[in-house]
Order: structure tokens, then sequence, then C-alpha cells
């Protein structure tokens, strides 16, 4: 199917009974060898109303073969060039003929109650307009890693809490109301990295945002992927920060300056421990100061900001 092309070329099977269908948004970008067994864990739902769209972003391997016993079951979307993450699931929603939307990458998994444990939830909840949950952290082979997760998740009015700390939502452990997307727009397709806090932020600014206290999804922390390039995160990250800023600066429960400011020093202090830890002294020093003019009496950042005159350069 061309990148212009938004109907699959096969037909596809939903199978509703009655229930809300939820159209679930996997974008691939060569990531055949997990692609599969991604599917199959969404094959395996107890919830059975759901429609898979997905979205091959210019892909170069043999995503397509493995994909081929699979076509009777999704809308393969083909698209020439890979456009990013953002263009694609952008692609998939406007896809979408769900009333819920749910987000899963192409190297994660999904627990066989994922499904039925949100719809549920926001059908016994119906102020809520996201969900998201817990999940278990795997490496690239599929075993479990260790790696901190909040001991209950925020729910409620979670926007503040969101831009202050760092992104705790997994993308894939998303499902949300499709009708809120009129409200927040789409992934901001200019976002190389950090798209998905940026959204989220922009959903939990105008909607309330529950967090399910179970693991429902197995996160895959994979080396090669883009959330693993910390000098992009950290330019994405600070880049979001001031985008939200800005935008709700001047709204009803919009971000004070003392918060944002605050949100900067941290920043900044993350980048400049970042810089510590690989040698690089002079940028260390940079961001440490830029942490200390937005929050000087933080200690933590002065002693920090002290080490790098010390500190050996690599």
């Amino acid at each position: 199917m061309s990148q212009n092309s938004l109907t699959p070329s096969k037909e596809f099977n939903i199978v509703t009974d009655n229930l809300p269908l939820v159209s679930i948004i996997l974008p691939t970008y060569n990531c055949a060898a997990f692609l599969p067994h991604s599917i199959g864990t969404i094959l395996s739902q107890t919830y059975n109303s759901y429609e898979i769209v997905v979205i091959d972003d210019g892909s170069t391997d043999n995503t397509k073969e493995v994909l081929y016993p699979f076509m009777q079951r999704i809308k393969y979307i083909q698209l020439e060039q890979n456009k990013g993450l953002p263009t694609a699931r952008n692609i998939g929603i406007q896809t979408a003929q769900g009333k819920y939307i749910a987000f899963i990458d192409a190297d994660d998994l999904w627990l066989p109650e994922k499904l039925q444990t949100d719809i549920e939830y926001f059908e016994t909840h119906p102020e809520v307009s996201m969900v998201y949950s817990k999940h278990i952290n795997i490496d690239e082979k599929g075993c479990v890693v260790n790696g901190s997760v909040k001991k209950q998740l925020p729910s409620g009015n979670v926007f503040t809490q969101l831009f202050s700390e760092q992104n705790f939502i997994i993308t894939s452990s998303v499902v949300v109301r499709k009708e809120i997307f009129e409200t927040t727009g789409l992934f901001d397709e200019q976002l190389f990295n950090c798209q998905d806090w940026d959204l989220w932020l922009r959903i939990a600014y105008h909607f309330k945002v529950a967090g399910i206290d179970k693991p429902l999804v197995k996160y895959r922390h994979n080396p090669h992927s883009l959330s693993k390039n910390r000098n992009n995160v950290l330019k994405y990250q600070k880049i979001v920060i001031d985008k939200i800023y800005n935008k709700f600066k001047d709204t009803e429960n919009s971000i004070t300056e003392k918060v944002y400011k605050k949100r900067l020093a941290s920043h900044y202090a993350k980048v400049g421990r970042y810089y510590l830890r690989i040698g690089d002294k002079n940028r260390a020093n940079e961001n440490f100061g830029l942490s200390l003019k937005n929050a000087p009496l933080n200690f933590r950042s002065i002693r920090y900001y002290l080490c790098t005159f010390f500190h050996k350069s690599k």
C-alpha cells in the first residue's frame, strides 16, 4: 500500500460482540524480529472487540514477510519512506474506526487481560479519558530485568506532576477515548523524540487520567531504540518543557513560573550529571550553572557544580 492510501488492501476481521471497538495502533520500522510476538500477544487478548492497525514505516527488513500470516487479521499500511514514529502513529489514529485508541510498540508485549482491564475501567469511569498501567521490564531476549516502577501510579489531574517529573507513562500501556484528539490534537510530528510525553501532557491538561496499578505490559529495553539515544532524549525533553509551559502558561490551571523554573533546574542538573558521567567537564559545568540559575539554593546541584572544577575530563 502506498503512503497516500489509508484503506487496507485485504479484508481484516473485527469481532465486536456488541462491545466497544478498540483500534490498536502498531507502528513498526525494521522490527521484524519482534513483530510476530507482539501481534501474537494482541491476538491472545481476553477482550476480542478490536482492530489492529499496523503502520510499516518504510521498513527495509523482512517486515512484510513476517506479517503475511496475520494479513487477514490486520489493517496493513505501508509507507514508502520512513516518516518517523509520530507520523506513523497519526496515520494509524486517522485510519482508526474504534471508540478507543490503544498504542503498542512493535517490540513490546501485552498480557492477555490488558485490554479487558482497560475497557472495563473506562466503561465504569466515564470521567476518565486516558488510562495507563504498570509494566514489566524485559531485555532483547524477553527475560525480565530489574527496573524502578512507581508503587502507586498517579491518577486524576496529573498534569503538573507529569510535567514536573520524568515521563512515567509507557506508551504501550496507554488507551484513550478517540474523541479527545479533537481537543488535544495528535502527536507532534516535529518532535523526533519525546513526542509521547508531549501528547500525554496535552491530554492530562484537558482530561482526567487513570493509572492502573497492575502490570499489563512487557516493556522491552532495546539498546538500539530511539529512547536510548541520550543526547536526543535530553534535547527534546527541554523542547517539550518549553513548549508545554508556553502553550499553557496564561490559561486556567496553568504551570506557574516557579514550577517551570524548578523543572528547568531539574532538567539542567540531569544533563549536567550525564555530561559529568561521560567525562565532559565543560558541558557539565555549563548545565549545572544553568540549573543553579533557576534554583540557586539547590545544594545537590551546588555540590555537582563544584565537582566540575576537580573532575578530570576524558
